[in-house]
């Protein structure tokens, strides 16, 4: 038979309750915290330490965590286009990939010159880190949450590299920059496949309508779809005056995040190459 928790336990237990009752009215307002019915994970005791990576948690992260559960909850919907769907979670998935791919390159590549010139990250940090209890309702999304991390950790290495004279301040942009602007490729990316989703949304509503016979919780779910399609573009610049990776103009984000990903990963091969290839050199007599 378990023991009943101490009064200390019960507190501590009645204390992460709390904090993660918190996170999701902070992170998603209070009509969403009362009325959401699906399971929510939470990763407790979390942090974003780096400005640009709060930042993308802040302006996008809810956003996006509604929009990558959506595609759940429309698979249950009658004649919702199938492939539509599959289209959806295929492009999501393909581009978070070669973020990771990306991010782990640079973060490797980084780690790498900081051990090969004896420098460690023993007494580097970012004096103002963010404690977080992120509520997590959708798969995607904490795959998101995790390039925000490994964001950080790119920009730990990047600016230490830097203070410590491993890498020049161009380098440290040029690390820093890549990495950023992928991840506000991915934005714009989801942005346009949630559009797709909206509109066989709409469709079967209008069908609805049609037939004379609106299922009032589908009609509300799709209006309130598309008035936040409609926020989270309006303010897609906002902040590009002051960083000027936050702005893609004309790039096609979706291949920015691949050709990202493939130079990473040509960048990795060639510095084994060298690494190899000095290895194997038979020294001058």
């Amino acid at each position: 038979m378990s023991q009943a928790p101490s009064p200390a336990e019960l507190a501590a237990l009645n204390e992460v309750s709390a904090k993660r009752q918190r996170s999701l009215l902070d992170v998603f307002g209070n009509a969403f915290a009362h009325t959401f019915q699906s399971p929510v994970v939470f990763l407790d005791n979390e942090q974003l330490q780096s400005p640009v990576s709060v930042r993308f948690y802040r302006k996008d992260f809810a956003y996006l965590s509604k929009q990558l559960y959506l595609e759940y909850q429309y698979r249950s919907w009658r004649g919702f286009n199938a492939e539509t769907l599959e289209r959806y979670n295929e492009v999501i998935t393909k581009k978070l990939v070669n973020i990771n791919i990306l991010m782990t390159n640079t973060i490797n590549r980084l780690e790498k010159l900081l051990q090969q010139n004896g420098a460690t990250l023993e007494s580097s940090l970012f004096p103002n880190p963010q404690a977080l209890t992120v509520p997590v309702i959708a798969a995607h999304a904490r795959s998101y949450f995790q390039i925000l991390r490994d964001l950080d950790r790119v920009n730990l290495l990047a600016g230490t590299a830097n203070l410590l004279g491993v890498i020049d301040s161009q380098q440290r942009s040029e690390a820093e920059f890549i990495c950023k602007k992928a991840v506000r490729a991915f934005r714009s990316i989801l942005q346009t496949e949630v559009s797709k989703l909206y509109r066989e949304a709409d469709r079967i509503i209008q069908e609805q309508a049609a037939g004379g016979k609106v299922n009032e919780a589908m009609s509300a779910i799709v209006a309130e779809q598309g008035k936040e399609i409609a926020a989270f573009a309006a303010s897609a610049n906002d902040g590009a005056d002051a960083d000027h990776a936050l702005e893609l103009g004309p790039t096609d984000a979706s291949q920015l995040i691949d050709d990202a990903a493939a130079a990473s990963v040509a960048a990795t091969a060639a510095s084994k190459g060298r690494k190899k290839s000095a290895a194997t050199e038979t020294p001058a007599p």
